[in-house]
C-alpha cells in the first residue's frame, strides 16, 4: 500500500463577527505558491465559495448568511473527494472551522478519511490554543495538530511560511522521509495581508 497523501488543514483565528463568513484565507494562500513549492506542499484547488459553502454546512451557520440547507449540503464532502483525487501533498485553509464544537471537528476529519491530516491552529489572540488542540487531538493520532500564532496583521506570505516549516518539520518526522512531488503549479500574485478583522 502506498503511502498516504498529506494534508495540512489550516484552521483559525476566529472571526470577530459571530456568524461572519469566513476570511477568504485559501485563496490569498493560493497567491504564496511558490514559496510552498520549495516543501512541495501545494495549495488545494478549491474555489473559496465552495470552501466557505462547505464551512457553513459543517459548522451549520448557513441560516446566519441567508442559505437554505439544501443550498450547502454534500459540500464538504465534495470538497474531499477533489482532495483525494489529487496526488499532491496538500494545505487547505478555512479559519472557520476554528469555531467547530467536538462533534463538528469530527465530522470535519471523518471526510478526510483516507488522508493523512495535520491540523494547522492559529488561534485568535487571547484564545487557548490548548483548548484548541484538545478538541482537535480527540480525532486524530498523536503529534497531527500544530500551534501557528500570528499577528492580527499578518500577511499570507507569514502564513505560508508557518506552513512550509511546518511541513518540513513533518517530512522530518515521517518515517517515509519524504513529502510527495508534485508538477502542477498555480499562478501567483503579489502577496497580500490578511484580514482578520472586518474591514471599518
Amino acid at each position: 500500500m502506498g503511502r498516504k497523501k498529506k494534508i495540512l488543514l489550516h484552521i483559525g483565528p476566529k472571526s470577530p463577527e459571530p456568524t461572519g463568513p469566513p476570511f477568504g484565507v485559501h485563496t490569498g494562500l493560493a497567491a504564496e505558491q511558490s514559496l510552498l513549492d520549495g516543501v512541495e506542499l501545494l495549495v488545494a484547488d478549491v474555489e473559496q465559495p465552495d470552501l466557505d459553502r462547505a464551512a457553513h454546512e459543517m459548522l451549520r451557520t448557513h441560516k446566519s448568511v441567508g442559505l437554505r440547507r439544501r443550498e450547502v449540503d454534500g459540500a464538504w464532502a465534495g470538497t474531499c473527494r477533489s482532495l483525494l483525487r489529487c496526488r499532491s501533498d496538500l494545505v487547505l485553509s478555512q479559519p472557520g472551522f476554528a469555531t467547530a464544537n467536538d462533534e463538528q471537528a469530527a465530522l470535519v476529519i471523518d471526510g478526510l478519511a483516507g488522508l493523512d491530516v495535520h491540523v494547522v491552529i492559529t488561534p485568535t489572540e487571547g484564545e487557548d490554543p490548548e483548548a484548541l488542540r484538545a478538541r482537535w487531538s480527540a480525532h486524530l493520532r498523536a503529534g497531527r495538530v500544530h500551534i501557528a500564532p500570528l499577528s492580527h496583521d499578518a500577511a499570507f506570505v507569514d502564513l505560508a511560511e508557518e506552513l512550509a516549516g511546518l511541513a518540513l518539520c513533518i517530512r522530518k518526522a515521517d518515517p517515509g522521509g519524504h513529502v510527495t512531488k508534485f508538477t502542477r503549479r498555480r499562478p501567483t500574485r503579489a502577496g497580500s495581508r490578511m484580514v482578520l478583522r472586518e474591514a471599518s
